[in-house]
């Protein structure tokens, strides 16, 4: 859990109660007390969120949604191994057959930025492809020929995509099927909970007195208490006043 927070020091550590726009009230841990939760950056898998945002899961999340590309990032290179004769036990062989990779191979991915403001991966279509020289698109002909197969395939089976996919599908061969894609899956929407609100819980590690006897913790006092201290405290400024103005 402190992975992330790389801290050798756990005495550094403060502990917050934060409640989400979901309803729930998770724990988090931020470096520090300075620095409020919701001006500290969380990941959602191994890239930052926006700040002010937090993973949250709930099994009821709708499906990740479709959206573009804003900003393209760094790039890396994966070898992978070649691919099994045998096709996955969902695909069809002959599908296998022409998309498997018979021999080992290297691919390129890019981080990008999404319009959400969550970051993912896109494969490129080579090693040296560069987003500046944009996506590479299908011939024409092909692209109505893709159309009318889709179109056919979907009619005689309306399961075989939902109906985000299927739009996605449109999208990407009215504009001449481009490769890389200039939208992709953001996993992090349905699962990104905003903080709405938060307290201080305390530090990690208590923190201890400098004669070394533990430091005694309390409890945060809530609104009603401060403004009843408040109401007193001005009580006897008054009494105070009235004194002061008998002497003179």
């Amino acid at each position: 859990m402190l992975w992330d927070f790389l801290i050798p020091d756990l005495s550094r550590v403060f502990r917050w109660r934060v409640q989400l726009d979901c309803g729930c009230i998770p724990e988090v841990l931020t470096r520090d007390n300075g620095t409020p939760p919701h001006e500290a950056q969380r990941k959602a898998l191994h890239s930052p969120l926006p700040l002010g945002q937090m993973i949250c899961h709930h099994d009821d999340s709708p499906p990740p949604p479709y959206r573009v590309i804003a900003e393209w990032g760094g790039r890396r290179e994966v070898k992978f191994p070649a691919d099994p004769v045998e096709p996955p036990d969902d695909m069809d062989p002959k599908v296998w057959s022409a998309i498997r990779h018979d021999a080992p191979h290297t691919s390129a991915f890019w981080e990008v930025t999404l319009a959400c403001g969550h970051v993912e991966e896109v494969i490129a279509p080579s090693l040296s492809w560069v987003p500046a020289s944009g996506p590479r698109r299908v011939a024409p002909e092909r692209v109505q020929q893709m159309a009318a197969e889709f179109e056919d395939a979907w009619r005689a089976n309306l399961e075989l995509q939902t109906e985000r996919d299927r739009e996605h599908i449109r999208r990407m061969v009215a504009d001449g099927w481009p490769s890389p894609e200039p939208e992709r899956l953001c996993y992090s929407c349905p699962q990104v909970r905003m903080i709405s609100a938060y307290e201080r819980v305390g530090w990690l590690v208590p923190r201890q007195r400098q004669s070394g006897k533990p430091a005694a913790t309390t409890a945060t006092p809530s609104r009603s208490t401060l403004e009843r201290k408040l109401r007193k405290a001005e009580a006897e400024a008054e009494l105070l006043r009235a004194e002061l103005d008998q002497i003179d």
